[in-house]
């Protein structure tokens, strides 16, 4: 039997958020090296499913920086931890606009955030800008063994109308 390696580039981390009869579901891959040895910045997949979209495609977005070019950017101005902190900053500010409108918009975060090991083959769909399905299988493992629901989408209310009940 044969073993296929996998090199692990670092920690993923997994969102999901609920309003509604809405679900928001956020996978941040970190910065790291591809296995075809090339250097991607911090990437975020990221969706919004409602009963109407249950199966919405991920859309993706990456940093405008990586470590590298955020330390020669801020270098000559801090050191430090000043410099680290101010390194952060930059390279997870395009995460923010989404967080915040999440929390300004009401949705709350089911759970807690799920932590996954990230490989290098991962990286690699990201660079492509494809969804790294292996990853979303390690989420989902993870999920269902934390207790998530074993539905995406919150169960439908029931609501009486003057007819009687109703699901919508």
């Amino acid at each position: 039997m044969t073993q296929t390696s996998t090199t692990h580039a670092g920690k993923g981390i997994y969102l999901e958020f609920n309003k509604g009869m809405m679900t928001a579901q956020i996978l941040i891959l970190p910065e790291g090296t591809t296995s075809s040895h090339k250097l991607i910045p911090m990437t975020m997949f990221r969706r919004q499913i409602t009963p109407t979209t249950p199966r919405k495609t991920w859309k993706m977005v990456s940093s405008s920086f990586t470590s590298s070019s955020a330390r020669a950017m801020l270098s000559a101005d801090f050191s430090g931890a000043e410099l680290e902190s101010k390194m952060v900053t930059k390279i997870t500010g395009f995460i923010d606009p989404l967080l915040s409108s999440l929390q300004t918009n009401g949705w709350t975060m089911l759970k807690d955030p799920i932590v996954i090991e990230v490989t290098a083959e991962d990286l690699e769909h990201a660079r492509q800008a494809k969804t790294p399905h292996k990853a979303m299988g390690r989420v989902w493992k993870v999920r269902k063994q934390l207790g998530f629901p074993k539905e995406f989408l919150p169960e439908s209310p029931v609501l009486v109308g003057p007819t009687g009940p109703a699901s919508y």
